[in-house]
């Protein structure tokens, strides 16, 4: 998420290991003023005047050991004072390493000043004017004040300095060493500034335009100390750390020291840590309540952690990202030049969020995506640049969220106790997801009125859109490379559809966003409040609220009100079932429409034809295509004062049954039946009561009514159940007896069914009050 931002803090470990050998430079400058001038030592007269003691011009002391100089000191004049002080004009002290103490064998170390004084009884040793420290290793020290307290051992100054080695060079307002723990302090508004070795020694600031990577490291605050036995430099209040266009501040900085090698192993930020670069192809910040970074061998990161509120973002055009968590911990690989980040870990609740590619031509048709979990793992490519993977664990979510807001838009949240993602080579763009155990994936509506939308109820408004699911034991989906929403989605074991009232399960379930379906597979069932159903395969269209059933396909209505009303059955709490080859059945509309061998059945009775459309808003059923239907519990008195079970049965072109008026309308080749009667029309409609008994049957054009022996032809005929009667008219209605090679004419014919008795009569003629009656009575003889 973030690159290496602080490398060159450990370089300035080296200058503060050598300001700690100062104190053994200042050590030997008091020991020389406690013994007497070797012989052969250079001086001038004394001179002895007030309170002075001895002058001495031209001063000079060398100490050696085992035939090595060790210590060189110079002044122009030494001046001793009756209460043991000296003062010393334009002094130079040299001091040479043997190995033992703060000076390596091989090296010296310099100071230089306009003034130094001692005084004995204080212990104490100053240097005033132009002080200067110099080492053989290119160390340089400069300030105008400098004193040694022998008895604390702790060299201060409160005026300002400067120092340089080598790549380091810097600023303090003040200092304190103490010689006895090797704790050095930068008194205030401490300056660090690390260069290349080859920067213009005249400004540390300037590094070589012809070289590469040349940018300084400064280091700011309002305190500095050093402990060399500890092994720890740190900058505390208001910390900076700049190097070109990176930026690192906290409220305290911390660097842990490897004693052997002097080199930076650890450094902490704590408080109000910040990390910011804007590094070409590696832009990013970061912020948390404390950070810790790890160093190898060549002061290279190789770990990182965050922690306390911690939030890392990407600020790269072409893979923006942003991160939150209570802790993460990022690991990188060195390069040449510096550290590449190759995995990310995080603790706690962590929020992931992926945004649109900038340079993306289709930004706005992108997909938000935002990870989250108690715990995430990321892995990078090579580059540290673009993801490789990301594993979520503990309440893992992930939201999908389009940038256009369209009526159809939705929220995808994908829901799991894990789940991995792999993502493209590039842009950070989701590839493939993979979630488990019991993985949800909800599809929220953006615009849940419905306006715009393609679904509409029976009355042609939008409907309001609600929240739908699919869960299943794992869930699996493919992510579209250029939106970043999902292309397909499929959940395995034991699947689950939900949209609002309306549950599909399955063995496995699959959505593909192209056309918006969820197909069920696996003996798949569909049900909700009214009814339930089973098929080979179900597809559930989430946009239009349809759902399309085949093979094998049968429904149970719960109750006969279940249906609306409008399966012409007579037991309203019993269930009703319908069967057939596939099935479209629209959800807002309160319509199903069966296809293929379709057959609807309570009981004994039913209704049966190529297709069946059941539609409970209308409350009518419409069966066409050879329909045929069933209704046994008709009684008819067959002899009187006994009445015995009859059932009707028909066949016809279509059927259409009407809820609102309890008809039953047959047209096309209409044949009814009952026991041995029969009657063949273009038309017919059958009335029935409450209770869906027959009350009246009218069959229409081309009637014919058949009995075992005789036959009777009209244009109409109207069936009434209350007095076994039926009235037959036409021009002219006639009836047949075979029986008895008899016939009967009428415009009106009325057959008594329960005695065999026939009336003819013209209503025209009593209508118009003719004096001539036309009525024929006949009697068949058994």
């Amino acid at each position: 998420m973030f690159k290496e931002k602080i490398p060159a803090i450990g370089r300035i470990v080296s200058l503060l290991v050598l300001i700690v050998a100062i104190v053994v430079i200042v050590t030997a400058f008091i020991r020389a003023r406690r013994h007497a001038p070797p012989a052969g030592f250079e001086k001038g007269p004394p001179v002895l005047t007030g309170k002075v003691t001895s002058i001495i011009e031209g001063y000079k002391y060398v100490k050696t050991e085992n035939g090595r100089e060790t210590l060189r000191l110079l002044a122009a004049k030494d001046t001793a004072y009756e209460d043991g002080r000296h003062e010393l004009e334009k002094v130079d002290l040299t001091a040479f390493g043997q190995g033992q103490g703060g000076i390596e064998r091989g090296k010296s170390l310099r100071v230089v000043a306009d003034r130094g004084s001692y005084l004995r009884d204080q212990s104490r040793v100053t240097f005033t004017g132009h002080v200067k420290v110099t080492s053989s290793d290119g160390l340089e020290v400069t300030t105008e004040t400098l004193t040694y307290e022998q008895q604390s051992e702790t060299a201060s100054t409160e005026a300002p300095v400067q120092f340089r080695h080598g790549e380091i060079s810097g600023s303090s307002l003040g200092a304190t060493l103490r010689a006895k723990d090797h704790n050095l302090t930068l008194t205030k508004n401490p300056h660090v500034v690390s260069a290349n070795s080859d920067l213009n020694k005249l400004d540390p600031n300037k590094p070589d335009p012809n070289k590469k990577n040349g940018q300084p490291v400064e280091i700011r605050g309002d305190r500095a100390n050093y402990a060399e036995n500890g092994g720890m430099v740190w900058f505390e209040s208001n910390v900076n750390i700049t190097q070109g266009e990176r930026l690192a501040r906290a409220d305290v900085v911390t660097g842990f020291i490897n004693p052997q090698t002097k080199k930076i192993e650890h450094v902490e930020l704590r408080g109000n840590s910040f990390l910011k670069s804007q590094e070409k192809g590696k832009a990013s910040e970061a912020s948390s309540r404390d950070m810790d970074f790890y160093f190898d061998e060549t002061q290279k990161m190789k770990s990182a952690s965050a922690y306390g509120g911690a939030r890392a973002r990407s600020l790269e055009p072409d893979a923006p990202r942003e991160i939150t968590a209570e802790r993460f911990d990022l690991y990188y690989k060195p390069n040449e030049k510096s550290s590449d980040i190759q995995a990310i870990v995080t603790q706690g609740r962590t929020v992931m969020k992926l945004e649109a590619v900038e340079s993306s031509t289709n930004k706005n048709d992108w997909s938000e995506r935002v990870i989250e979990a108690d715990a995430v793992r990321v892995n990078f490519r090579e580059d540290g640049k673009n993801m490789l993977n990301a594993e979520a664990t503990g309440n893992a979510v992930m939201t999908v969220t389009p940038k256009r807001v369209t009526p159809d838009a939705e929220n995808k949240r994908l829901r799991a106790p894990r789940f991995t993602a792999e993502f493209f080579e590039t842009g950070n763009a989701i590839k493939t997801f993979i979630a488990e155990p019991n993985a949800v994936a909800e599809f929220d509506p953006m615009q849940p009125d419905g306006k715009g939308a393609e679904s509409r109820d029976k009355d042609s408004k939008p409907v309001k859109r609600l929240k739908k699911t699919l869960s299943g034991r794992k869930l699996s989906a493919n992510f579209n490379q250029q939106t970043q929403d999902v292309a397909d989605l499929t959940v395995e074991g034991d699947a689950k559809f939900t949209d609002s009232e309306r549950t599909a399960t399955a063995a496995r379930g699959v959505y593909t966003a192209s056309n918006r379906v969820v197909a069920m597979r696996g003996k798949p069932q569909l049900w909700d409040s009214s009814a339930r159903a089973n098929a080979d395969e179900i597809d559930a269209n989430i946009e239009t609220g349809e759902s399309e059933l085949r093979g094998h396909v049968r429904t149970t209505y719960f109750s006969r009100e279940s249906t609306g009303g409008s399966a012409p059955f007579k037991n309203k709490k019993g269930p009703v079932t319908v069967a057939s080859d596939r099935a479209l059945v629209k959800h807002n509309e309160g319509a199903a429409r069966y296809i293929g061998a379709a057959r609807a059945w309570q009981d004994d009775d039913f209704v049966r034809a190529e297709n069946i459309e059941l539609d409970k808003g209308e409350r009518v059923m419409t069966a066409w295509g050879a329909a045929q239907s069933a209704f046994y519990d008709f009684e008819r008195e067959v002899e009187k004062g006994r009445k015995q079970i009859v059932p009707i049965f028909t066949t016809s072109d279509r059927i259409v049954y009407t809820d609102a008026n309890r008809t039953a309308h047959y047209e096309g080749s209409v044949k009814i039946r009952q026991g041995t009667d029969r009657i063949d029309a273009a038309t017919a409609d059958a009335v029935m009561d409450e209770e869906r008994k027959l009350v009246s049957l009218t069959a229409s054009k081309e009637v014919v009514i058949t009995q075992p022996t005789r036959r009777a032809t009209g244009d109409r005929v109207v069936y009434t159940a209350a007095t076994d009667t039926a009235i037959l008219t036409g021009n002219l209605a006639m009836v047949e007896d075979r029986e008895h090679e008899a016939g009967t004419k009428s415009p009106k014919l009325t057959l008594h069914l329960r005695d065999a008795r026939i009336e003819a009569n013209d209503d025209n003629n009593v209508e118009s009050g003719a004096k001539r009656r036309v009525k024929t009575t006949h009697r068949i003889q058994n």
